[in-house]
């Protein structure tokens, strides 16, 4: 990792410097032309720049952007670029003469003023996306942008992080004001990486981390494992200055004893390796407080306090208590209401602490009200996230006043609109009303990096046709310092009817119905190369049965999961017929999505017969059930799993898109008129295309977003 590979992948720029070269033309143009075919293309400012070259250098700083390319698509550039053996094979000198020219044409005539800005160039119908000279200025502003984050990091982004904040020289002097790292656990990881790099500050630690939670992801980070603190973590030896600087953070919290309960085993593993006995007199408050958690003394707590509060029914309590957690105080806004506490005194307490709500708090509060008083018949919760844990309650909520709803919703939306108006202009805005049912990005920390990634719970129509495959692909190869081994991975799926009872099964063993034959792709166990299994499903027949739901189900009997694989991918497409002899690679599949469940069992999706519509899951299931065979032992479990995920009422793209044209857009109605485009399509080039084709005078400069686009839509919109 480098400053190369950092900024080309994030944001398509290069940093290089005029020499006192000549490039040959045919070099830069055959080059230009492997771009293209990747659906890239060259600045003229870059252009510009590297025609000032020598042949050798070009060569070999080409290759080396090529390589971040094949990385970044994930593809074989042998078989996709033009002139794989280049620079041995090039085009020759009228063939490069004349497609320089096309290129400098296209962009005097789609961008006759400037063109730094452009994103995408149009050539002969191509959408090619743009290569830019960058900056050590911009460039810095990349390691800011990381920091200031409004999600966890992705594992890839985190090492950018660190590489930032350990080898960039010019980071050294950089301190974050306090704030600025919004998110705890890029926090914690920022600091730990100061912390190895000896080169601690403890003033600048105590504006990042506040609270024993926020420490003990410092120490987490420090003993590389899972900052989320979602699963649990082997503590390294600490030296001592390291000791030191973690009893001193603790020694600046004031009452820690709540949280270092709510994490007590962690925090018991953790004082082992503190040896916080020799700290006695220099950090008497950190060892008294550690010597209070191994006795067990555990003090009342703010649940407690909250739950206290509603038991005496008195308001003002009620209110200061849940505004010390300003998350909590909108999460309660329901309960409150049908408690008595008057709506007003409400509204007032959330408006001094409205800076302190996330984006993603006052998104729920919305979702929650605007459905608010629809009769549901049960309720699915899955505590933390955590699907092993699934509530379901059929105790119906006490209806609220319509004028009580609609005024939690005005005001919610009121501030939204507030908050977003101070961000920058977004000019005309297109907004597909599809993004109903594609749900927002919810903070999934991945352990992959990838780049086709949907929200769970998102709702994706069919294509027309009767037979739907549906495949996973998969490739075997390096995780972290070994090899995977081969890898098992099997498919099927358990269908039910429209109240969820059981109706039959596809797996290894045979349907029990003979009215319905499913086809699939047979067993294969090795994929060093990537492999690809399917199911074919013929949906009238299933219709028959009086099939409404088909859960699919994968499994990978092996230690690893599917996020830790190279490569992991679900789709599916529509055939002819179960077992056609239509053309089938599963890489140009537009409706594929990596899976990355933290698990060997993965509920990849739901696909509604009825509706044509497959409901996006990746939700990975950690223990197996009792039997071997996790189909024909689980069919209870996994009817009250898959039932709660199509039941589950999220906050949607259109809604958050919505808000954000209304407080700094101008919403249009047609794609040619938009300068941004928001689609419920998984391929932005095929809206690009009409969008282009649409536009009437001189071309727009026009960005479509997709909802896979997670880390776009976290950035810039939440």
């Amino acid at each position: 990792m480098d400053l190369f590979s950092i900024y080309f992948s994030r944001n398509l720029k290069v940093i290089i410097a005029e020499r006192k070269g000549k490039l040959p033309v045919r070099i830069l143009a055959t080059a230009l032309r492997n771009l293209e075919s990747l659906g890239y293309t060259f600045s003229t400012k870059l252009i510009d720049v590297l025609r000032t070259w020598e042949r050798s250098g070009f060569v070999s700083w080409f290759e080396r952007l090529m390589g971040e390319l094949q990385q970044l698509k994930k593809i074989d550039l042998q078989e996709t670029i033009m002139y794989p053996r280049f620079p041995k094979q090039k085009m020759n000198i009228q063939e490069s003469q004349l497609y320089l020219n096309a290129l400098m044409h296209s962009w005097r005539q789609q961008f006759p003023d400037h063109e730094q800005e452009q994103r995408v160039l149009l050539l002969d119908k191509l959408r090619l996306r743009v290569i830019h000279l960058g900056s050590e200025a911009d460039f810095y502003q990349v390691g800011i942008d990381l920091l200031e984050a409004k999600a966890a990091l992705t594992p890839v982004a985190r090492g950018q992080l660190i590489w930032f904040a350990t080898e960039y020289e010019g980071w050294a002097a950089y301190e974050p004001e306090p704030g600025q790292i919004p998110v705890i656990e890029n926090a914690a990881v920022y600091c730990a990486a100061l912390l190895k790099a000896g080169r601690a500050s403890m003033e600048q630690f105590q504006r990042h981390l506040r609270t024993a939670t926020d420490i003990l992801c410092l120490a987490v980070a420090c003993s590389d494992g899972d900052v989320t603190l979602k699963e649990n973590t082997r503590f390294r030896s600490f030296t001592r200055s390291e000791r030191r600087v973690i009893l001193a953070l603790l020694e600046g919290v004031s009452e820690p004893l709540e949280e270092l309960f709510r994490y007590k085993g962690r925090w018991l593993r953790l004082a082992e390796r503190l040896h916080p006995g020799e700290y006695q007199h220099r950090y008497s408050g950190a060892v008294a407080a550690l010597n209070q958690l191994r006795r067990g003394e555990r003090p009342l707590n703010f649940h407690g306090r909250v739950e206290r509060a509603f038991e005496k029914k008195d308001n003002q309590l009620i209110l200061e208590t849940l505004a010390e957690r300003p998350g909590e105080m909108v999460s309660q806004l329901d309960r409150m209401i049908r408690s008595g506490v008057p709506l007003q005194q409400v509204i007032g307490k959330m408006e001094t602490v409205e800076e302190k709500i996330s984006t993603r708090a006052l998104l729920l509060v919305l979702a929650h009200f605007s459905t608010r008083n629809e009769f549901q018949a049960r309720r699915s919760f899955f505590p933390k996230g955590n699907t092993e844990n699934l509530y379901v309650s059929t105790q119906p909520l006490q209806p609220l006043s319509l004028e009580d709803i609609h005024t939690v919703i005005s005001v919610v939306e009121h501030t939204l609109l507030k908050r977003f108006a101070g961000l920058p202009p977004l000019g005309n805005v297109y907004i597909d009303e599809r993004l109903q049912d594609f749900t927002v990005p919810w903070g999934k920390h991945r352990a992959s990096e990838s780049i086709r990634a949907l929200s769970r719970t998102s709702w994706i129509s069919l294509p027309t046709g009767d037979t739907v495959r549906f495949f996973l692909w998969w490739k075997e190869g390096i995780v972290g310092d070994g090899p995977t081994g081969h890898v098992d991975a099997n498919m099927s799926s358990v269908l039910y009817d429209p109240d969820w009872r059981y109706i039959d099964q596809t797996s290894l063993l045979p349907p029990q119905s003979n009215e319905y034959q499913p086809t699939s792709s047979g067993d294969m166990v090795n994929a060093p190369d990537g492999a690809a299994k399917y199911m074919d499903l013929h949906l009238p027949s299933v219709s028959r049965l009086g099939v409404r739901y088909m859960v699919i189900m994968v499994n990978a009997f092996r230690e690893d999961a599917f996020k830790d694989l190279p490569e992991c991918y679900a789709g599916w497409m529509m055939r002819q017929a179960p077992q056609s002899d239509e053309m089938f690679e599963p890489s140009t599949v537009q409706e594929r999505i990596n899976l990355t469940a933290d698990s060997r069992m993965c509920i990849p999706a739901i696909i509604d017969v009825q509706e044509r519509r497959i409901l996006w899951c990746d939700l990975g299931l950690k223990r197996h059930p009792k039997g071997y065979h996790p189909v024909e032992n689980n069919k209870a479990n996994l009817a009250l799993i898959a039932r709660a995920m199509t039941e589950l009422k999220r906050p949607d793209l259109y809604t958050l898109f919505m808000l954000h044209t209304k407080a700094r857009g101008t919403l249009v109605e047609t794609l040619g008129k938009a300068n941004l485009v928001f689609t419920a399509e998984l391929e932005s080039n095929r809206v690009a295309e009409v969008a282009e084709y649409l536009t009437e005078g001189p071309p727009v400069d026009r960005t479509v977003i997709t909802p896979l686009e997670q880390e776009y839509i976290v950035s810039h919109f939440l």
